[in-house]
């Protein structure tokens, strides 16, 4: 497996929101859309009075991290991840 190195792209998603859940279907980065097949894990970050939701999906054999910034409602790709050898 390989770690590869992002840095908080802005990535474009569809997802649909209700009142108590949240359901990624895609995300578009560098021209490329992938099919979000499992959300893994989700937590909540802060900084200062901002808040950032941490997203880990699956797409294939790889994971990648999607922060949502409510404050701004933008999407960016996050921390590193593995990728499948």
């Amino acid at each position: 497996m390989e770690l590869k190195q992002r840095s908080r792209e802005t990535v474009k998603v569809l997802a649909s929101f209700d009142l108590s859940s949240l359901k990624i279907y895609f995300f578009s980065w560098r021209n490329r859309t992938y099919k979000v097949e499992s959300m893994n894990m989700f937590h909540i970050s802060r900084d200062g009075d901002r808040r950032y939701y941490h997203f880990a999906v699956s797409s294939g054999p790889n994971s990648y991290e999607l922060v949502f910034d409510p404050s701004r409602l933008r999407w960016q790709l996050g921390e590193p991840t593995q990728t499948g050898a």
